[in-house]
């Protein structure tokens, strides 16, 4: 990717494309079968919901800010 294409491409797609991981824990997923509807998660062996890296990175920093926003509230930090 030459320095124009990155300056020019969006931040959360910046060309070398994303991964899709389980919406549980965020582990790989795998197929159990030869179809495309059934996802394994990796990690955990359960069927997941597939969803990009990226928005599996936000949701948990979201998680994280309500729980520090939850523990100053609960404990006057």
């Amino acid at each position: 990717m030459t320095y124009d294409q990155w300056k020019l491409s969006n931040p959360v797609d910046d060309g070398y494309g994303y991964d899709m991981v389980s919406s549980c824990c965020g582990a790989n997923l795998y197929n159990h079968d030869d179809t495309d509807e059934c996802d394994i998660c990796s990690n955990c062996d359960d069927e997941c919901e597939p969803i990009e890296d990226y928005e599996y990175e936000a949701i948990r920093r979201e998680n994280y800010l309500e729980e520090r926003a939850d523990a100053r509230r609960k404990y006057g930090e």
